[in-house]
Formats: C-alpha cells, sequence, structure tokens
C-alpha cells in the first residue's frame, strides 16, 4: 500500500482497536477518532492520505463526515471509505451519494477492507495530478468539462479543436485525452488516427466525446486506438468515474508491462553476459576486457557526475561495447602478427554486428549506439559510421577512451602490454583527434585521484 497517513473514525473502541490491528503495518500511520467532531479537528490539524469512518455515531455521523470532507476544496481529494453495520442497498447508495470512494460493510470487513484500501489509494494515486487534454470547440462544454475534471483532482489543459491538439499534445503529454468526434480544421477521428502513429503516444488513454450514435466511426475509431466513447450530453460524474476507471486499469497495465519488460530484460542481458564470457573465453589475453572497460567507464562517469539512470546504462554498454566480436573470425581475433587491410576491415565489422544483436532490445538505443560508437574518433576518422565531434553519443565517447586504455596496458597476442605512463601519454596525444578532450580530462583527473590514493 506504501506509506500512507490513515485516520479511522468511529465511536466503538472494541472497533477502533481491530481496525488498528487489521491495518497496521510498516507502512501506515494511523490515528483515531471517536466520533465525525473529533474526526473533523483531526482532518485541520493533520494530513491524511485515507479517512475511514463508522455512519452512526455521535455528535456527527460518518455520511456527514464524509459529505463535509468532500465539499471542503482543501481535502475534497481525501479518499473516503465507509465501513458500516447499515448494509441495505439504500445505505450503501447514500454513502457514494455523499461522495465516499468505498462502502464496506463491517460484517466483511476481515475479507474485503484491506484489498478495498489498496484498490482506492491505487485509483487515487492513478488520478492525482494526472493530466487531461480536453479537445473540444464548445466554450460552454469546455467549461463545464473543465470545472467538473478540475473539482475531481485532474488538471486540465484545453484545446480548440484536433489541430491545436495536435499542436500542444508534445508539451503538454497528458496522461488522457477527452476529445469532441466533430470540429473544424481536425475532427477527432483525424487527431486519433495522427497521435496513434506517433511513438511515444501509443498507448495514450483517448475518450471520444460525440452527440451522434456513429457505429461506423467508433467501431473504426476504436480499431484505431481510442480507449472509449461517452455520448453528449453527459453527466459529469459519469465521466469522471468512466476516466478513473480507465486511468486505473491503464496504471495497471504499465506496471504489469514495466515489470514485464524488466525481466525480460534481465533474461536478455543474462543470455548476452553468457556470450562476452564465452566470446572472452576464446582469447586469454581478452580475458576480462568487458569487466575492466565497464570499471573505467564508470569511473570516468562519476568524474562527469552522471546520474545514476545514466551510470546504469553506461556500465551496460561498457559490459556489451566488445560483443560483436562474437561474429570475428578467430584466424583474425587470435592473430599474433599484424592484420592485413581485409582483415582489419573484418575486425571492424564488430562495431556494426553488435547493432543486429542488440536491436531486438526495446528501450535501449542509447545503449546499442555506445556499443557501436566507441571505435569513433572526435575528428571524424573513426568508424564505422565517421562520427564527428558531438555527434559521437556520450556513452561511446566514455568507452572509447577507457577502451583504448585497457587494451594498450593489456597483453595482446601481438605485442606485450605497454606501461601505464606510456599510455596515458597516447591518450594526452589523441586529445581532440581521436579522443572527446571532456572525456580525457575526466579520465585524468580520475587518474589523478586515484595516483593520490595509491601515494597517501
Amino acid at each position: 500500500m506504501g506509506n500512507i497517513n490513515i485516520l479511522i473514525v468511529d465511536d466503538s473502541k472494541s472497533a477502533l482497536y481491530a481496525l488498528v490491528r487489521l491495518l497496521d503495518s510498516p507502512e501506515t500511520n494511523i490515528m483515531t477518532a471517536a466520533d465525525g467532531l473529533e474526526g473533523q479537528d483531526a482532518v485541520r490539524r493533520e494530513t491524511f492520505d485515507l479517512i475511514i469512518t463508522d455512519v452512526d455515531m455521535p455528535n456527527l455521523n460518518g455520511l456527514d463526515l464524509c459529505q463535509w470532507i468532500k465539499e471542503n476544496p482543501e481535502t475534497a481529494d481525501i479518499p473516503v471509505i465507509v465501513l458500516s453495520s447499515r448494509e441495505t442497498d439504500q445505505d450503501i447508495e447514500n454513502g457514494f451519494r455523499v461522495g465516499a470512494n468505498a462502502y464496506v460493510p463491517k460484517s466483511l470487513a476481515d475479507k474485503e477492507l484491506i484489498p478495498r484500501v489498496e484498490a482506492v489509494m491505487n485509483r487515487s494515486s492513478c488520478v492525482k495530478d494526472k493530466t487531461i487534454l480536453v479537445i473540444e470547440d464548445s466554450p460552454s462544454i469546455q467549461a463545464f468539462t473543465k470545472d467538473g475534471l478540475e473539482a475531481a483532482g485532474f488538471k486540465v489543459v484545453l484545446a480548440d479543436d484536433g489541430q491545436h491538439g495536435l499542436d500542444i499534445i508534445e508539451e503538454v503529454v497528458p496522461d488522457l485525452v477527452l476529445t469532441d468526434l466533430y470540429m473544424p480544421n481536425a475532427d477527432g477521428s483525424v487527431f486519433c488516427r495522427k497521435v496513434f502513429s506517433m511513438e511515444q503516444f501509443r498507448l495514450l488513454p483517448v475518450v471520444v466525446m460525440s452527440s451522434m450514435s456513429d457505429k461506423p466511426v467508433m467501431q473504426r475509431l476504436i480499431q484505431d486506438g481510442a480507449t472509449a466513447f461517452i455520448s453528449k450530453p453527459f453527466n459529469i460524474d459519469m465521466l469522471v468515474l468512466t476516466i478513473e476507471k480507465i486511468l486505473s486499469d491503464h496504471f495497471q497495465t504499465m506496471l504489469e508491462e514495466r515489470e514485464r519488460l524488466v525481466v525480460e530484460r534481465k533474461l536478455t542481458l543474462g543470455s548476452i553476459s553468457s556470450l562476452i564470457n564465452a566470446l572472452e573465453a576464446r582469447d586469454k589475453h581478452t580475458r576480462g576486457h568487458s569487466e575492466s572497460v565497464t570499471m573505467l567507464s564508470a569511473a570516468i562517469g562519476t568524474e562527469l557526475k552522471l546520474s545514476n539512470a545514466q551510470m546504469t546504462r553506461l556500465l551496460i554498454a561498457g559490459n556489451l561495447h566488445d560483443l560483436g566480436k562474437i561474429g570475428v573470425r578467430d584466424n583474425v581475433l587470435l592473430k599474433p602478427g599484424k592484420l592485413t587491410d581485409d582483415e582489419y576491415e573484418h575486425i571492424k565489422t564488430h562495431t556494426v554486428v553488435v547493432k543486429d544483436i542488440l536491436a531486438p532490445l526495446h528501450d535501449m538505443e542509447d545503449i546499442l549506439f555506445a556499443a557501436s560508437s566507441h571505435h569513433e574518433r572526435w575528428d571524424g576518422s573513426g568508424y564505422p559510421s565517421g562520427l564527428k565531434g558531438n555527434e559521437i553519443p556520450l556513452f561511446g565517447r566514455i568507452i572509447a577512451v577507457a577502451d583504448v586504455y585497457d587494451a594498450l596496458t593489456s597483453d595482446r597476442p601481438y605485442r606485450n602490454g605497454m606501461s601505464k605512463g606510456k599510455a596515458l601519454a597516447i591518450i594526452s596525444e589523441g586529445r581532440n583527434t581521436h579522443f572527446c578532450p571532456v572525456i580525457v580530462d575526466a579520465f585524468f583527473q580520475y587518474i589523478e585521484k586515484l595516483d593520490d590514493e595509491n601515494t597517501s
């Protein structure tokens, strides 16, 4: 449930004790109140993420407390669960009529309360601060919809027609779009087709409003990717419920998809790591090279003050940078003497092969380009694409320095590793020609700190 502050309002001490025991956990902070008036005082003093209230209490009953909470703009977005021994359909309807987010009969509290709390809190977090882009050419419907959605806790941005919506959507980045169907310039159909062709909005929930029951158009929009329809004139409460449900389901779907991708990526990277181990096992001279390059790249990244997210991806890129050599012939990779021109051209293909290997991995374009660009040179004389200066991805520029330093100081079939001083001199000479000057400076800052640590 996450860290949440809960207020429980009930005049029964035994009921309060049972509820506190039921909901108590390291993730919850619980306060109690003996009736509605005490509940009001607590809400005025403290900030709560959830309120659970009984109905029948002295001084101020739970329904009146709930209505007071929902009518106060400062507290209206606090979820309220009514927990009552009143269990008829009419009692439940009365609870929802005053704004309750959920109604749980006390006889079912042991089984239903915690799942209901989790559902309400998930829905609340899905709705809170979410941005709705409303595309509507009628000023009166714009105003009516905006007021209703903002009262429910949404942020609202207005667009006058479909083209206006397309013009601002990348700046707004909405969580959901509510669009009219028939409008001048670009109608809802045009908007849907264009927005779903944009990769970043491919899964964006879109609700279409229409005063006409045009079934063929609706079916086509559903096929294009529209999420739901709502008929004009509509009730704002029903619209809010529809949007909350869509966002809640969409949020859960995105969480599940994210979890699936994380598992899939771990499995894929694990397989690739096995390939790297197999690659380095072919040649005792390159064993551990990827690990060393990754460590040096991380040290440079630290000097550059990269974010944690950037560092994570840099580590992956460093580990994968030579994966393409799995496609290099042994008689070339392990050759003890100087390579012929044809052999050199063959070994250069590892920067292209790695693209083919990593291409199926989603959302890893920066890692793919880093792994394929670490042989590019600052002056444009590198390979495979002849990129120059800042055209070379940051990760590729970092790995280039780390890769060359480790290669120079390590034994190879055709030569012994050179001294640290000579390797540093070569990298220094390559500043502004082979290597990005900013990266070289960061690398030498790291080396200087390392030397200071070793001499202290």
